[in-house]
């Protein structure tokens, strides 16, 4: 296997978590009224933010809008905000169509 490949399987495991329930990690969610895909996170101290997807490495936004464009990613759960006074957010959750 070539270091181009691990660091695909690498970055598509590192995906899977974020669009998993584990609240350890950060999430994927997308915005309800934009429809944009974020990386949500802990600041700390009961505290979240987000980046959104554009700017992590290609290789990840290539990973995530495969996934939600093949309807791998599903959007799941109540909507919520990150902060008061941000708009409001649903977890996406990675679910193979193969199952």
């Amino acid at each position: 296997m070539t270091d181009a490949n691990t660091n695909y399987n690498d970055a598509f495991i590192k995906v899977k978590k974020w669009a998993s329930h584990d609240k350890e990690c950060p999430s994927l969610v997308i915005s309800e009224e934009t429809e944009l895909i974020y990386l949500a996170y802990s600041t700390g101290m009961g505290n979240s933010d987000c980046t959104p997807i554009n700017k992590l490495p290609s290789l990840y936004l290539k990973i995530i809008e495969g996934l939600y464009e093949s309807g791998e990613l599903k959007v799941s759960g109540k909507e919520f905000s990150l902060y008061p006074g941000s708009g409001f957010f649903r977890k996406l959750q990675y679910k193979p169509s193969n199952i």
